[in-house]
């Protein structure tokens, strides 16, 4: 009964900081201020990270999402693709711009990396202390919070990336299904 009540406070939680950082990393990515995420805001955001991304990718990644076929993501746009992800037990859902948004999420002091400490808030929200370990261990490498390790947009993304091709070539297709081997019974 303690562990239900655990999980629905911590489900509570999680709901009101997850909307709080979305909406940071809709106004973080919105330079313009004009309630929409183009390809040139979304490329400024990469230039200023570091991240060299081909304009084809990122115009890309706005397609991907953009609903409307204006070119740009308005705040409900943003919200449907971060709540389908996030939901997505498939990992067939298009994750570019959710990776990234990801990141801005986690990196909470705005200092263009992220901690695993900073990382193991939302981990740990999202999936419990059962699995926090093996998610920062998968991400990060480790899961020692003293480890100093912080990982650039681009390194965060390319562990994402890693972790999503891991997660879709361990599932069961048609290819790789192999059945069990038939039981015998033996007769008495």
């Amino acid at each position: 009964m303690a562990e239900k009540k655990d999980a629905a406070a911590r489900e509570r939680f999680a709901k009101k900081n997850e909307a709080e950082d979305l909406r940071r990393a809709f106004d973080k990515l919105d330079s313009k201020g004009d309630g929409k995420i183009d390809a040139e805001e979304l490329n400024k955001y990469f230039m200023q990270m570091g991240y060299k991304a081909k304009k084809l990718d990122v115009e890309d990644m706005i397609w991907e999402v953009d609903e409307d076929c204006d070119k740009c993501v308005s705040w409900p746009e943003f919200q449907a693709m971060y709540h389908r992800c996030r939901n997505d037990k498939t990992g067939y859902e298009p994750r570019r711009l959710f990776n990234v948004v990801e990141f801005i999420m986690n990196d909470k002091d705005d200092s263009g990396t992220v901690s695993v400490e900073e990382a193991m808030q939302i981990l740990y929200l999202r999936y419990g202390k059962v699995h926090l370990d093996s998610q920062l261990e998968e991400i990060f490498g480790t899961s020692d919070t003293n480890s100093g390790k912080d990982l650039t947009l681009s390194e965060f993304l390319h562990s994402l990336n890693m972790s999503q091709v891991k997660q879709l070539r361990s599932k069961v297709t048609a290819k790789t299904y192999k059945a069990p081997p038939p039981v015998i019974k033996k007769r008495k």
